[in-house]
Order: structure tokens, then C-alpha cells, then sequence
């Protein structure tokens, strides 16, 4: 992926005002010839999610997806048409050019243009003009290579088409298209490879490139020798955006470092290329000396640096790491014979002058670390042997980031044209979608991109995108064992301006296109809480057919939190059992690439469950269900064919599927064909005795990446008393979805102390099979309820991504007959609250009914400060804590309401956690609890 040529073209316009903004809607204009590219009719087998049954069917299908993605989360009321084609492009046996896109013309000072004598790419500037400044011409263009795969193209490796990422040792179209896009919708720097300007004005990218030599931005250098110099500058050209910034300091992992401290010439920390397999690099750093590996020149490797051989002086490279020339063979030939001659570690030198990269490979036997160095450093190593150094991570910095937080931008000396500058650096962890090759690892997200597009002012202007939610059920109904359900449902605006939204009742069983609908209004944080929702609202009554169903909340802004609560009176008729259920919008439905997973479900004399599927589309859906044993054996499976927006719910789901009674620890995974599907899903383990239901939510499947660490917390577990004669145990389950046996280290990080201490336990869990640990602190850790650390969280750590966690906290109510809990789900980098992303929790009260705890734990190495904000249903400040963590550290803040200073009978309040720590990643959620039966609701950010 070396070139990405773009047709640039000057312009100075004027216009028409603005316009209100809304979501973007991304055109593929198809350009190709008949039977060539998208219109190619080969047949083809639908793949991923992708429905297509031609390869051109399938390729556009790709292109689609991509376009939805960049188009839900950039705002536009153009519309940005993309001229698309497949053809040849620059290929040979060993590299090819997978894709191009760029913007067809550049603009500056048109009308509402933020910045004066800036070019903006067409999209960009036709987003912030509110017209297309030229009808003329389409905002992008984009090609991509028809050639690969193909004799003398990269032949076997082929683009895989689904979209689900499962591609395998192929190539995932999904990723390439988005990251093109990303440069035709404004990635890109417009300056040559002299440092010289187009059209002598600096591009909006540019002004935000920053050379920390001479600390100025390409927009402030005076001559183009400043930046042609500043283009080659590798490790100091950074992104001077403060949304990239932050994003760094949230999301990117330690930085991976060869740091060498003796002797005086080649001492420094070196800039690392990481590895695909054998074990992830850790704090744990594996320290020792260089030395230099010598193997035989043969027909394996001709150079006696090689390492491609067994090595000639495996004496000298035991207990040592081994430095060893790239070429010939693949790297893990190399490593493999490193690990066989006794070596610690492995440093793969470069053989040409160019940009660092990773070491592609697959080898499970592989358990020494290994890193990739430039060809520079890799001469500076061997001039200087031996070392003493170090593998491991820097506790100081974040990968691909310098010291300060600033985003790394690829400059490698030499310049690589089509490369340099306009790409991300490869230091980056995790693989960002901008870097100048596309990792196997990445998804379908955009990761960075969208906060360096924050920078260049994509959302300037803009009102906040509209956006739809779907509730999978709410009640006004009786249920099993004399329960009568009723729901509550909490909408709180967590924005700066009033937000107009419909709530419209889908019901049950029917095509829920004609359910009433409710217009209403909230301004600006502000919560309401409609009690009884269906009776409230839409007059349902318990007599009614339709007595229980989804709800469907369309808003003109994406600033809303919804969370219901659904309840019924115990058997004893005081206080109330239920469940917090969250409404799910955009990535928390199953799509045709994306099916969920419901963990720890049962049917037994205890619990029984229920699932939900509610179609959020106005097109029908065939929905799958599919129920697995812990052991990972089917144990039944149905197809359900929902009309537009359609609810079911299949009760005792685990029996409905054909499990015997007193089946548990089940995972039941929710998929479906049907293009452009969107099924919201939960289920409910109800307790058979209380009826105290307990909210599993779907954990979303994609391919394992084997090799690669996760680190989950669970913000709190516990084998303790609670308040009113409570007392507290929790369930732990946890679901290898993988193809790969998972390693997992479980450490209980206790409360209100330094975590990093805590008690450790190392488990092995095989491919596709689940485990429940019963009382987890107690079975795993040896705590007892006497214990001063009888509760806390617990870091789940794996050598996969495929993991899917689960606990269920419960206690015997009052009577001692039965249980009452709540779950919650571990939680991982996505869900914490960050610099970059504070979290509001909604609907919390402290009256007679109900009390809250909040639970706040760092999920970092590292000290971070929290604050929390207690709002008012009206909006107003009711209270604010600050609170300082040490490294793994968990704080429940009980009774959070009156304890930030809310009188007693505070309703319908909302807490805003956030933090102002870089780097901070805080793991919260709140438990909402019956005064009278002690029963936990959890509510989640």
C-alpha cells in the first residue's frame, strides 16, 4: 500500500448559508465497465454478513458498509459521492498497491471556511459551507486493485469480502476501503515531496503537523527545506490536535521499547516494529545481553546472519537475546531458532532503509518475545555488541505517542511517496486504521481517525446526529409465579441543547410499523422519568393483548441516555425485585456480520430464562438462535422470521431450544442473514422462587486474535454482608469464543488499596467451551466473609481477544427462600471512562425505596483522579466528589447520592463520572437497590 495518488484542483468560491447538519450520507457512484469490478457477475457465495451472490454484488456490498460507517458518525448535510472502481493497480509477486482514494478537488476561503488561506478537501468544504460548493464533481474518487490475488499479484492472497473481519490470512476489504475513504474525506497532507505547498497556502491536515525539533507546525515554517527536513524526521513529527491527544492518552497501549543501557554508544530506548505471534511484550521486562546469532550460509539463508539455520554458537546465544539479520526466511524461522538455541528474546534487524513495521507470522510454539529494528538501528546494535538492554514496556509512555501524548505521524527517512506523513506511525498500539499498511487486526472501527477529524472540524457547527434506540421490552403485564411487571423508563439529556424525541410502542408479535407514537421534548440536562411507561404514556392496560413489547425512541440527537427499570412486587407484596434494561442503539445490535452472545443462562428447579429479539429495522429479519452447552456442544437451535419492527420473546428459551431441564452455564448466540439487519437482544434469569430478574446483555462475536493480550475488570465482586441482613456472593462466567485455547490470570484487586498486590489465579480455558466460577472470591481467592477484603474487583487477563464475561452478584432475600442480584459485565477498553470519553450513570435515587452505590475502579497501573457530578432531574448541580485512585484501585461510594450532598428523596438523578488524569481508564456502574428487599439493579454508562 504504497501509493495514493489524488487529483488536486484549486478553487475559491462563495455561497448560500448553512444549513441544519445531520448524518452524513456517503454515495457509491459504481464507474466500472459491464462485467468488470462491481459489476463483475461471477458468482459467489455469501460470506460475513455480506448477502451478495456475485463477487461485484459482494464488493459494492463492502463499499456500502464503509460508506455507513463513515456516514453514522460524521455530520453532513451533503451529500459526498465517491466515484468507485476495480483495476489494475501497481502489483508484483511480493507488494501491491490494494487501494487508492483521494479528494478530487481542494477548496480555500469559501463561504463559512474556519480557517482563512487553508485548503479543505471537497467533502470537508462542502460540510462546512452547508452546499456543494461544485454539482460538477464528485468529492472522491477511489480505486482498488482488481489484480490481486491473481499470477504476479500477491497470487493466493485475496480480499476477503464478508463483513464480519474474519479474514483470515487474507486481506479485509472492509478495513482497506475505510481507511481510502479516510484519506479522500480529508487524512491527507496536500504538500509535495519538497516540502512546497500547493497553490502556496498549507492544507487544514498540515496545520496540525508539528515537528517537535523545531517545535513549530508545517502552517508556522518559514521555508519548504522546514519541512522537507520535517518530513524524514522520524519519531518527532506528531499530530498537534488536541482530540488526538486525548485519544492517545485513552486508548493506546504502553509503549513496546528495546531500551539499552550499556554501553555509552548504543545506549537510548530504540523505536520497536512488535510481532504477531509469540508472546506479548509486559512490564515484566525480560533484561539481559545482545549478542549476535551466527548460522551457516546455505541454501536456507546465505548470509551467516541470518538466523534462518541452526545457529553455529548457540552457547554464546543462551540466556541472551539474539540479534539477527531479516531476509530469506520468514521471521518466525528465525525466532523459532533463536528460542531453540537458548535465547531470552530476539531483535530482527532490518535489511533496507525504510519505515519500521511489524513481523507477520504464525507460530504457536513460539514463547520468547521479538521485536523488528530499522536498518539503522540494527547497524548501530551490531557496531556496539554486546548490549545490555531490555524488552518490555515503557510505564511512561504510550505506543505510538511521545512523552507528551501527541500522536506519532510516519516519517521514515527516506521519504516514501504515497506513505509518508499522511499515515500514522507503526509504533502505534493498537494497529490504528491510518497507518500506512493495513493490520490483520483491525475491525471495523475508526478509531484515531475520527478524533484527528474533531481536530480539522468535521464537527464544527454541527447540531448532534439523530439517532434511534431501541428498548427490547417493557411491561404492563402479569408473569410466572403470580409476578406483575410494570417498567419505568429514565431518558436523561446529557447534551447542550433541548432534544425533541418519539417514543413509539412496537408491542409483541406484530409488525410494530403502526404502534402509537409520542412526541416529546427534554432540554438540556435534563431527565424525565415516565413511571409505567406503557400505561403513562400509551394508556396500555394488563387486560390489553399487547400488554408488553419494545419500544422504539427516535431523537434528533445522539446525546440521550435510556434506561428502563422493570420490576414486579416479591411474593410478600414489599418493595420490589427487577431489572435495569439499557435501550441499544447503533453498534449494540446484532447485524448479518456481527452476532451477540447471551452468557450464563439456565433452566433449572432455581432460574428459568427468557430471551428478546426485537427487529429495530422497518424490513423484515430472520433471526437464529443457537444454544450452547458449557462444554461448547449444541444443544438446540431455531429460526425466527421477524416482520418490521417485530419484538419476541421466547420464554424458558433454554428448554424452548430443545435443553434438557436443569441445563445451566448456557450461551445462547443470536445471529442473522438478513443484509442491514438490526436486532436488539437480552435475556432474563429469573429466579423461579422471587421472580427477581437479572439483565444479561450480548456480548458481540468476531474472530479471536490469538496471540494478542486483553485485559478486562469487573468493576466489583463479593463474598460479604450488606445492609438489612444482606449478604453478597458472586458468580463468574466466562466464554472462550475463540478457536484457540485461552490463558487467563484472574487477580482480585480488592478495595479502597493498591491493587497491583492483589491475590492471582491462572486458569486455562479450551477453545469454545465456558466456565462458571462459583463464588469466585471464595473458590478462586480463599476469601472469607471475615476477610477485610471481602469485595473488590477483579482484572480478568487473557492471551485472546475472544473472551466474553459475565457475573451475576446475588443475596437470599429477607425470607432466606431464593435470591435476588443483579449482573454485570466485565468491562474492557471501550467501556472506560476516559480524558477523551466521560460516562453519565442515569435514573439514581436515594428516597424510602431505593438507595445507590457507585462504583468506581482504575483500571491502570498508574494513580487517577475521578470526579463525579450529580445532576438534578432539572438539570442543576446537586453535588460533586473528588476521588483519588491508587493503581488498580476500586471505590464504592455508597449511598453516592446523599453522600455528594442530594437531600434524602432525590429521584431521577444523573452522575457524571470523568476524569482529568491522562492515560486514566476507569471502569464504573452503579447499583440501583430495594431498601426493603435489598434487591441490585445495575446500571451501566
Amino acid at each position: 500500500m504504497a501509493r495514493r495518488p489524488i487529483a488536486l484542483s484549486v478553487l475559491v468560491a462563495l455561497g448560500l448559508a448553512s444549513s441544519p447538519l445531520a448524518a452524513a450520507n456517503l454515495v457509491i457512484v459504481v464507474t466500472d465497465a459491464p462485467g468488470q469490478g462491481f459489476n463483475d457477475n461471477t458468482p459467489a457465495t455469501p460470506v460475513g454478513g455480506n448477502a451478495g451472490t456475485t463477487v461485484g454484488d459482494q464488493r459494492l456490498n463492502v463499499f456500502k458498509e464503509a460508506a455507513r460507517i463513515w456516514g453514522s458518525l460524521l455530520p453532513s448535510n451533503v451529500d459526498i459521492q465517491i466515484s468507485s472502481s476495480f483495476q489494475a493497480l501497481d502489483c508484483n509477486a511480493n507488494s501491491a498497491v490494494l487501494g487508492s482514494a483521494g479528494a478530487t478537488r481542494i477548496f480555500a476561503d469559501f463561504q463559512n471556511a474556519p480557517v482563512a488561506g487553508t485548503f479543505y478537501p471537497k467533502a470537508l468544504a462542502d460540510k462546512l459551507a452547508g452546499f456543494e460548493i461544485d454539482s460538477g464533481t464528485r468529492a472522491i474518487t477511489a480505486r482498488f486493485n482488481s489484480e490481486l490475488g491473481k499470477t504476479g499479484c500477491l497470487a493466493g492472497l485475496f480480499f476477503y469480502l464478508g463483513l464480519d473481519n474474519n479474514h483470515g490470512s487474507n486481506i479485509n476489504l472492509l478495513s482497506v476501503v475505510l481507511h481510502e475513504f479516510g484519506h479522500g474525506l480529508g487524512f491527507i497532507s496536500f504538500t509535495d515531496s519538497t516540502g512546497t505547498f500547493v497553490g502556496n497556502k498549507p492544507g487544514i491536515f498540515d496545520r496540525f503537523l508539528f515537528d517537535a525539533t523545531s517545535g513549530k507546525t508545517w502552517d508556522q515554517m518559514p521555508i519548504d527545506g522546514d519541512r522537507l527536513a520535517s518530513e524524514t524526521n522520524t519519531g518527532n513529527l506528531q499530530w498537534n490536535g488536541p482530540r488526538g491527544a486525548v485519544y492517545a492518552n485513552a486508548f493506546m497501549s504502553k509503549r513496546p521499547r528495546l531500551l539499552v543501557t550499556a554501553p555509552a554508544a548504543a545506549a537510548g530506548a530504540y523505536p520497536i516494529g512488535g510481532a504477531d505471534f509469540g508472546p506479548p511484550l509486559s512490564p515484566q521486562n525480560v533484561n539481559g545481553q545482545i549478542v549476535a546469532a551466527t548460522d551457516p550460509s546455505d541454501g536456507i539463508g546465505p548470509l551467516t546472519t541470518d538466523g534462518c539455520s541452526t545457529f553455529t554458537n548457540a552457547s554464546q546465544v543462551s540466556g541472551k537475546i539474539a540479534l539477527i539479520d531479516r531476509g530469506t526466511c520468514n521471521f518466525t524461522v528465525k525466532v523459532k531458532n533463536a528460542q531453540n538455541a537458548g535465547a531470552i528474546g530476539a531483535v530482527i534487524a532490518d535489511n533496507v532503509a525504510q519505515g519500521l513495521a511489524g513481523m507477520a507470522g504464525s507460530e504457536a510454539t513460539i514463547t520468547i518475545p521479538s521485536v523488528r529494528v530499522t536498518l539503522a538501528d540494527g547497524a548501530k546494535l551490531r557496531a556496539n555488541l554486546p548490549e545490555s538492554a531490555s524488552l518490555g514496556l515503557d510505564a511512561a509512555q504510550y505506543a505510538g505517542a511521545d512523552a507528551s501524548g501527541r500522536l506519532l505521524m510516519y516519517a521514515p527517512n527516506p521519504f516514501e511517496s504515497g506513505s509518508s506523513v499522511s499515515h500514522w506511525d507503526t509504533a502505534a498500539l493498537p494497529n490504528l486504521l491510518m497507518e500506512p499498511d493495513i493490520s490483520n487486526d483491525l475491525g471495523s472501527t475508526l478509531d484515531a481517525t475520527l478524533a484527528a477529524f474533531q481536530d480539522i472540524g468535521w464537527f464544527l457547527g454541527s447540531t448532534a446526529l439523530s439517532t434511534t434506540w431501541v428498548l427490547p421490552s417493557s411491561a404492563h403485564a402479569p408473569g410466572q409465579n403470580g409476578a406483575f411487571f410494570s417498567t419505568d423508563l429514565t431518558v436523561t439529556n446529557t447534551g447542550a441543547a433541548d432534544a425533541t424525541f418519539t417514543l413509539k410502542f412496537l408491542g409483541h408479535e406484530r409488525d410494530g410499523s403502526a404502534g402509537p407514537g409520542v412526541v416529546q421534548t427534554l432540554a438540556a440536562r435534563r431527565t424525565v422519568t415516565y413511571t409505567d411507561v406503557l400505561g403513562s404514556v400509551f394508556g396500555v392496560n394488563a387486560a390489553d393483548a399487547q400488554n408488553f413489547g419494545a419500544i422504539r425512541i427516535n431523537a434528533d440527537t445522539n446525546t440521550l441516555r435510556i434506561v428502563s427499570q422493570t420490576s414486579t412486587p416479591p411474593p410478600s407484596g414489599v418493595g420490589t425485585f427487577g431489572q435495569a434494561v439499557p435501550a441499544q442503539s447503533g453498534d449494540d445490535f446484532v447485524t448479518a456480520a456481527f452476532p451477540r452472545a447471551l452468557l450464563g443462562l439456565r433452566q433449572d428447579a432455581a432460574f428459568r430464562t427468557n430471551a428478546v429479539i426485537a427487529n429495530a429495522t422497518e424490513q423484515a429479519a430472520h433471526v437464529d438462535l443457537a444454544l450452547v452447552s458449557e462444554s461448547g456442544g449444541p444443544l438446540g437451535s431455531t429460526g425466527i422470521d421477524l416482520q418490521p419492527l417485530e419484538m419476541r420473546q421466547i420464554g424458558a428459551v433454554v428448554t424452548a431450544l430443545g435443553a434438557p431441564l436443569g441445563t445451566s452455564d448456557a450461551v445462547l448466540v443470536v445471529s442473522s442473514p438478513t443484509g442491514g439487519a438490526r436486532i436488539a437482544t437480552y435475556a432474563a434469569v429469573i429466579d423461579q422462587t422471587t421472580n427477581d430478574p437479572r439483565t444479561i446483555l450480548g456480548d458481540v462475536l468476531g474472530p479471536s486474535a490469538t496471540g494478542v493480550s486483553s485485559t478486562y475488570i469487573l468493576p466489583s465482586s463479593a463474598h460479604s454482608g450488606g445492609q438489612n441482613g444482606a449478604f453478597f456472593s458472586t458468580d463468574l462466567t466466562v466464554s472462550n469464543q475463540g478457536t484457540t485455547d485461552a490463558a487467563i490470570t484472574f487477580k482480585f484487586l480488592g478495595h479502597d488499596r493498591d491493587g497491583q498486590n492483589g491475590p492471582e489465579a491462572v486458569r486455562t480455558l479450551a477453545a469454545g467451551k465456558s466456565a462458571t466460577y462459583g463464588d469466585v472470591l471464595g473458590s478462586l481467592f480463599g476469601v472469607s466473609a471475615t476477610d477485610t477484603q471481602n469485595f473488590g474487583a477483579i482484572r480478568i487477563s487473557a492471551d485472546t481477544k475472544a473472551l466474553k464475561i459475565v457475573s451475576q452478584t446475588s443475596t437470599p432475600p429477607p425470607s432466606g427462600v431464593g435470591t435476588f442480584g443483579q449482573a454485570v459485565p466485565a468491562l474492557g477498553p471501550s467501556d472506560f471512562v476516559t480524558l477523551f470519553a466521560p460516562r453519565s450513570l442515569v435514573g439514581l435515587r436515594q428516597d424510602s425505596s431505593f438507595r445507590t452505590n457507585a462504583v468506581i475502579a482504575n483500571a491502570t497501573d498508574q494513580g487517577a483522579h475521578v470526579d463525579l457530578t450529580l445532576r438534578s432531574e432539572s438539570g442543576a448541580t446537586l453535588g460533586t466528589g473528588g476521588y483519588d485512585l491508587q493503581p488498580y484501585e476500586m471505590r464504592q461510594v455508597t449511598f453516592v447520592v446523599t453522600t455528594l450532598g442530594a437531600p434524602p428523596g432525590t429521584s431521577n438523578a444523573s452522575l457524571l463520572v470523568s476524569t482529568s488524569t491522562p492515560g486514566a481508564r476507569i471502569a464504573t456502574y452503579a447499583a440501583l437497590i430495594d431498601q426493603k428487599t435489598n434487591d441490585p439493579r445495575t446500571v451501566l454508562p
